[in-house]
């Protein structure tokens, strides 16, 4: 603190002299007080040195209180002309403004290191540190999302779906296949035959809930009036073969019944209790009549609470029979929503078992501790190539958009190729940058590069210009990327985080891929699994 200026011009001894006229009272000893009455007498003054001691203070020959200087840090004070007595009258420091100034210099220089309240926009949102003296605003996320220390993002931290290495399922346990082995049984017909059955559970009502799929829908004519498809996939009908989906319930039923409509023998269905699959690939219905409803009975060994799941391909669900006394009620998914928008290699082929729920996508999503995961591939589509479909960017606003994927995973590229690198290069980073906005906030957005059927495909070539074509799309988008013919793993920055080799060798090249020399076959989607779920994990927090 310092001392500051009182007396001079404003501060006079004036006494009330003949007539009431006010008089000058020279030589008048005054002194100083810390209360208009009572209280405690200042002695600690000095001359506007702020060093020289004054053992009195006394009024000049003009009557008028001389410049001193004040207590430490005593802004006002009371004078008394009185020997203590009073009357007194309040001084303030002439100095104020002096300090005034300073407080002002001070106030325009803290200005200019606040923030501006309006970097706040919503709800939630936070500022952090980027650097020393230095913070931003970091946007409020979805619900559920966690916030994740990460030194490749510029603020530090990011938003991010939960995935942790630590908090990832045991990779034995996540894909192993269930000790239970209930007896399976299939018969052609719309009615129970468990005896005394409960009432249908139709499957717009009652104890479900779908996963991988939605905008779930009942068919125009019967018997597909009665049998829900979802339409969440291009070309978006009924009709248009969505046959990757799940649905789940619990049970403490023995035995019970879902309904289905058998198709043909793509209708393969797979059956996982308590999160262990029962079969590792998916099965055959055992029905042959194309078209006919049929009831597919679990029976267990005892009743007791469980968790239920079947993973669908081309199998119309018709709804769930109870036996007498059992109860069915709805569970809820783990590990957030999964979205792999693809081509063949993740939608399936006739050289992997099950279509889309054989596939590498329904294994890496039990490793990941993730049940609802949508596969949103179709086979021969690309960046700039529809097949016979229509190209990435096109299925966006129909299959992406209305979902809120917590993560999505891109991987194409192969049958775009033979195309102009500059023509697909343009279309994935418009692709890239479209999606970073459709995923709920925070959520994350991987790109997997060109795959290679073959071990070490020529330098140049079209698969390896097409993989360093996406790289740089993914760089330039801001989005992390896995390369599958170098096993680069990139961070949305481009700094290269880890480098794993090459998915397909020459020396594994007959074991993971088909007769066909393109698709993987049931051995090939699994180590896909494998593979690629660790390239993520290189991409996680610890």
């Amino acid at each position: 603190m310092a001392r500051h200026r009182f007396g001079g011009i404003a501060d006079y001894v004036i006494s009330r002299g003949t007539d009431d006229v006010a008089t000058l009272e020279p030589g008048t000893v005054v002194t100083c007080w810390n209360a208009s009455s009572g209280g405690t007498q200042y002695t600690d003054l000095t001359e506007v040195d702020g060093v020289t001691p004054i053992v009195t203070l006394t009024a000049d020959t003009e009557g008028a209180v001389p410049e001193f200087m004040g207590p430490d840090g005593v802004r006002s004070l009371y004078l008394d002309a009185n020997g203590g007595a009073g009357p007194r009258r309040r001084s303030v420091a002439t100095d104020i403004g002096e300090d005034l100034t300073d407080v002002e210099s001070g106030i325009t220089a803290l200005q200019g290191s606040l923030l501006d309240k309006t970097t706040i926009a919503a709800k939630g949102d936070i500022l952090v540190g980027t650097a020393a003296a230095t913070a931003a605003r970091v946007g409020v996320a979805s619900d559920g999302m966690l916030l994740l220390a990460d030194s490749l993002q510029a603020a530090g931290v990011r938003w991010g779906a939960g995935w942790r290495r630590r908090d990832l399922p045991d990779p034995l346990l996540a894909d192993a296949v269930s000790a239970e082995a209930p007896t399976i049984t299939v018969t052609q017909q719309s009615t129970s035959t468990i005896a005394s059955a409960q009432a249908l559970l139709p499957p717009d009502t009652g104890p479900f809930l779908y996963l991988g799929a939605g905008d779930f829908e009942f068919g125009a004519a019967f018997p597909d009036t009665t049998l829900y498809l979802p339409t969440s996939r291009y070309p978006n009908t009924y009709s248009s073969g969505q046959s990757n989906w799940a649905v789940e319930f619990a049970t403490d039923a023995a035995e019970f019944e879902i309904m289905f409509k058998y198709i043909s023998s793509a209708t393969k269905y797979r059956l996982t209790v308590d999160g262990r699959k029962v079969t590792d690939l998916a099965q055959l219905t055992g029905a042959s009549s194309a078209g006919s409803r049929h009831v597919l009975k679990v029976a267990f060994a005892s009743a007791t609470p469980r968790r239920i799941r079947f993973d669908f391909t081309t199998m119309p669900f018709g709804g769930l029979y109870l036996e007498p006394g059992a109860t069915a009620w709805r569970p809820t998914s783990q590990g957030g929503r999964l979205g792999v928008l693809g081509d063949s290699i993740s939608d399936g082929s006739s050289e992997n078992t099950g279509a889309g729920i054989g596939t590498w996508v329904y294994r890496a999503g039990r490793l990941l501790g993730c049940t609802d995961v949508w596969d949103q591939a179709r086979g021969g589509t690309g960046y700039i190539t529809p097949g016979s479909y229509t190209t990435f960017a096109n299925r966006v606003a129909g299959d992406i958009a209305p979902y809120s994927f917590d993560r999505l995973i891109v991987w194409g590229g192969y049958n775009d190729s033979g195309g102009d690198q500059g023509a697909i290069g343009t279309a994935a980073e418009a692709l890239y940058g479209q999606l970073l906005g459709e995923v709920v906030p925070g959520g994350e957005v991987v790109v997997i590069g060109c795959w290679s059927p073959v071990g070490s495909p020529p330098d140049p070539g079209t698969l390896r210009s097409t993989d360093a074509t996406l790289k740089a799309a993914a760089l330039a988008a801001g989005v992390p990327f896995i390369s599958p013919i170098t096993g680069e793993v990139y961070s949305a920055t481009g700094v290269l985080l880890d480098s794993q080799g090459e998915w397909i060798t020459t020396e594994n090249a007959s074991s993971y891929v088909g007769g066909d020399g393109v698709h993987p076959t049931d051995d090939g989607h699994a180590y896909l699994a494998r593979r690629i779920v660790e390239a993520l994990k290189v991409l996680m927090p610890a």
